[in-house]
């Protein structure tokens, strides 16, 4: 986020093959945001990044992709 606020990503429970250390295709994602992350989430441009072994890719979400996912966040 602009504020340089990181929220990251954990894996659901219930949805990895652990003791082959495989998930499955889809990855289902948590993200536990703050107030202040919701405030800033809100206020300021907002990018997903994945970092990984094999590189990091980093995308800022649009204001229409924004707009949809703060009413999941409205208390």
């Amino acid at each position: 986020m602009g504020t340089g606020l990181t929220v990251p990503a954990e894996f659901e429970p219930g949805h990895s093959d652990a003791e082959r250390a495989r998930l499955l295709a889809v990855h289902f994602l948590r993200f536990a945001f703050s107030e202040p992350a919701v405030r800033a989430f809100r206020d300021s441009p907002v990018a997903l990044v994945v970092d990984h072994r094999g590189g990091r890719r980093r995308t800022e979400l649009s204001a229409e992709t924004k707009a949809a996912l703060l009413e999941d966040l409205a208390p």
